[in-house]
């Protein structure tokens, strides 16, 4: 039982590191674009593809959306690392644009998405793990 404890601890600690690492990632990124005399970026007040919500409800959805993403990590915590990481993604994802919201007022975008918006990486993130967790769904499904 005690090894059982442990185990996990360390792979909780090994996905709190990886979203570290991830974090800075997208943050160093995002302050190189903002330095950057070539790189356009625009300053995103809303949610996705922009939809602004009032700052509470924003505030509000984002905790509740993130502490369901990490009551399923926990709940995939014994298994293998891949189904672990798209967690692991949208948390980061969502924690670094969070990051913004405190440290700029809004987020930082500077990758043009067919001239409807523009993203980061931390959005790209959010979208590979959300991806990955529908695909893994879906397979699992098909066995």
């Amino acid at each position: 039982m005690f090894f059982k404890i442990q185990k996990k601890s360390h792979t909780i600690l090994g996905g709190i590191f990886l979203m570290g690492i991830l974090i800075a990632i997208d943050q160093i990124v995002k302050w190189f674009v903002l330095q950057s005399q070539e790189i356009e970026s625009m300053c995103n007040y809303g949610i996705a593809m922009g939809i602004i919500l009032p700052q509470i409800i924003f505030v509000i959805l984002w905790g509740v959306i993130m502490m369901c993403v990490i009551y399923f990590w926990l709940q995939k915590i014994s298994e293998k690392f891949f189904i672990q990481l798209p967690y692991i993604l949208i948390l980061s994802g969502g924690v670094s644009n969070i990051i913004d919201r405190f440290y700029y007022g809004c987020v930082v975008d500077y990758i043009p998405f067919l001239n409807i918006s523009s993203f980061n990486i931390a959005d790209a993130f959010i979208t590979i793990g959300a991806v990955l967790i529908l695909g893994h769904n879906f397979f699992e499904k098909e066995k």
